[in-house]
């Protein structure tokens, strides 16, 4: 299983630089795993459940851009394995935009397989597939053509009727990914010397469904994500680094998310009897840029207890946009509940 998956990586990686619409994703990566990559699936916990939900460029609509997701992923085998496990994960998204009201729906489910190579290093890749759907309202869309002599009438023909007739569309998607990690040193004040180390691979849209409500044959590119995040703790003390970086590229379109958390604990779980949980709290800020311009900072802020964390975070729009939005971006807030709760262990291995 060992060669397996390191013959998966190497065709992942192969594959993946050799591949050429953007698709969703939320601010706060770390709570959003199975969005960056779906082999981060029974990668950390033993379950967890993970609900989004965020709001963009209310200044310039109301109905500018909605999204919410829910995911859950657990491990499979490991009491049986020991060293090594099965992984699945759920999630599904709904996206909305706009005053046509256009939306996009997907569900995908994923199995993964997570072998330790040693009591440091980590390796694991999945396969995932789903079904998604897009859809638009034409009824609240106007066109140039229904102008006629500087007045508008929605009698007017659009000069879009294959549009009308075709206001929704569905296609399969499938994808996969690969994570590596590795561990060491305690988490507890008393050391803090842990240093975790997450880093994967994942291709979305490997079978480039056709993506248009004309008839016509365009199709969604492949997207690669490639990310990567280090906790490193400050030896005898309460706080810990936490920086990383998510690249994607999707066709012609790329954007690099860099940034860093700086991790408080608030207060360690006790020892013996767990009646004391465990709290911590991470502030920090990312950078969002593209290949057309820098996007927005995005400061945030997540409050962990014992298995529960919540995180909230806001977009400040930088780009050419905000002459409109007067820099106000995106709200979000994101709430994770996942056992077990990283302060049971000395071990850092089992944090996210």
């Amino acid at each position: 299983m060992k060669k397996y998956f390191l013959s998966l990586l190497f065709f992942v990686l192969t594959l993946g630089f050799s591949l050429n619409a953007q698709d969703i994703h939320f601010s706060q990566y770390n709570l959003t795993p199975m969005l960056i990559n779906p082999a981060q699936a029974g990668a950390y916990k033993d379950f967890e459940f993970i609900a989004n939900y965020k709001t963009q460029w209310t200044s310039i609509s109301p109905n500018a851009y909605k999204t919410m997701m829910f995911s859950y992923d657990s491990r499979l085998m490991q009491q049986k394995w020991k060293t090594k496990w099965l992984a699945v994960g759920f999630n599904i998204y709904s996206d909305k935009a706009g005053d046509g009201n256009m939306g996009t729906t997907e569900a995908l489910a994923s199995i993964g397989y997570h072998t330790m190579l040693n009591n440091k290093n980590t390796l694991g890749g999945c396969l995932f597939g789903g079904y998604a759907q897009r859809s638009i309202n034409y009824a609240n869309l106007t066109w140039d053509e229904q102008y006629q002599n500087g007045i508008y009438s929605s009698s007017n023909s659009s000069g879009e009727t294959l549009l009308q007739n075709n206001n929704k569309f569905g296609y399969p998607d499938f994808g996969m990914g690969v994570l590596y990690q590795y561990s060491k040193g305690q988490m507890y004040s008393t050391a803090n010397d842990m240093i975790v180390v997450h880093a994967g691979l994942s291709l979305f849209h490997l079978n480039n469904p056709k993506y248009s409500y004309y008839n016509s044959s365009e199709k969604l590119y492949t997207k690669i994500v490639g990310h990567a995040d280090v906790l490193i703790g400050i030896k005898n003390t309460n706080f810990a680094l936490m920086p990383g970086i998510i690249y994607m590229q999707q066709g012609p379109s790329t954007e690099i998310y860099p940034g860093c958390f700086f991790r408080y604990m608030l207060k360690e779980q006790s020892k013996f009897t767990g009646y004391v949980k465990g709290a911590s709290i991470m502030f920090g800020t990312h950078f969002r840029t593209s290949t057309i311009n820098s996007d927005a900072f995005v400061p945030s802020i997540q409050l962990e207890v014992a298995e529960y964390t919540i995180g909230v975070s806001y977009d400040m729009n930088i780009s050419g946009l905000k002459t409109a939005t007067s820099g106000m971006g995106g709200f979000e807030i994101s709430l994770r509940y996942g056992n077990p709760s990283p302060f049971l262990y000395k071990s850092a291995a089992s944090f996210q």
